[in-house]
């Protein structure tokens, strides 16, 4: 590698000027070098990493992000990578393409298992295909609020009737993060019309109460663990809730600056049994990135320890703060 420092940031091809904006913001030192749909480079003007502090770089519209060490072929791709430096014997390896339907078979060419369940303090090599011939290799470790599986991607399964979007972005998150669903546990969903997240939750078992003063679907409104209060989050008092909630769960229509205070108004009813809110963030205005830290130092405030903001990979203009105690 040059004496040079170079970082890659893989992100929802779309979501390219989120992630520049919260660069700009946050990272100054870091100037734009290379950019693709779903794949960004930058020149580090400041501070280099090395593959343990790579993990102190916390982006929010990052899939994935790492120290970046050069540009191969398939053919040359193993002599690349040895020549770099990186132990690809030792350390984990995830292939994944961006923006290409070529797929590079890593395992052949490395005679190793890929793509596998990276757990916390590992380093892992990125090969990541742009093109049929054309792939870049870079390495990140990981540490907590970095995903486990390759680029973010995880399978999940999304019911057939799901009524919306809401249930996959919220399988995926909960696979991604790893959070446990719990039989009869009681969630609230805030905005939770036309139903998908809620029905996630209930075909897990979970009971939920619902508020949202929009119609639901059928479904979900008659599920025997299903409650609808059909009231804005704005109208309710800490008397209109249920006892004992778990998780709560707000993907609201509304000014994030005012949901969140919201939301957390309500949340603190639950001091003594919350494990934890999972709140969306929709980026209506760019200048709701500068707000980043902000909205995160909230739910600090309220009593929330280990908070991550991300986006996963059905997000659009969105991301997610993940908060428990």
């Amino acid at each position: 590698m040059s004496q040079q420092q170079y970082i890659f940031v893989c992100t929802n091809p779309g979501n390219e000027i989120l992630l520049k904006e919260e660069i700009k913001i946050f990272y100054p030192e870091l100037v734009l070098s290379f950019s693709k749909k779903g794949f960004v480079t930058f020149k580090n003007t400041g501070v280099a990493y090395d593959l343990k502090t790579i993990s102190q770089l916390q982006l929010t519209f990052a899939t994935r992000s790492g120290i970046f060490y050069g540009k191969s072929t398939p053919e040359n791709i193993v002599n690349d990578v040895k020549a770099s430096g990186l132990d690809s014997e030792n350390f984990m390896i995830h292939s994944f393409s961006i923006g290409c339907e070529s797929e590079f078979d890593a395992q052949e060419a490395f005679g190793r298992e890929v793509n596998g369940y990276s757990a916390e303090g590992k380093t892992v090599i990125d090969l990541i295909a742009l093109g049929p011939n054309e792939i870049w290799f870079g390495a990140h470790s990981v540490a907590n609020g970095c995903t486990r599986y390759p680029n973010s991607v995880v399978e999940v399964n999304v019911a057939e009737n799901a009524p919306s979007k809401g249930y996959l972005k919220l399988a995926q998150i909960i696979k991604l993060y790893a959070i446990k669903l719990y039989k009869g546990d009681l969630w609230l969903d805030f905005g939770c019309a036309p139903g998908g997240a809620s029905q996630l939750l209930l075909d897990e078992g979970c009971k939920v109460v619902g508020i949202d003063p929009a119609k639901l679907d059928p479904e979900v409104a008659n599920h025997k663990n299903f409650t609808h209060m059909k009231r804005s989050v704005q109208d309710l008092s800490h008397e209109d809730l249920p006892e004992e909630v778990r998780w709560i769960h707000a993907d609201i229509n509304i000014n994030p600056k005012q949901s969140i205070k919201e939301v957390l108004r309500l949340a603190k009813k639950y001091n003594r049994t919350l494990k934890g809110i999972i709140f969306t963030v929709p980026v209506v205005k760019m200048e709701y990135i500068e707000n980043l830290e902000s909205f995160e130092d909230q739910f600090y405030d309220w009593g929330f320890h280990n908070i991550i903001s991300r986006q996963v990979p059905s997000h659009k203009k969105e991301y997610v703060i993940i908060a428990t105690r």
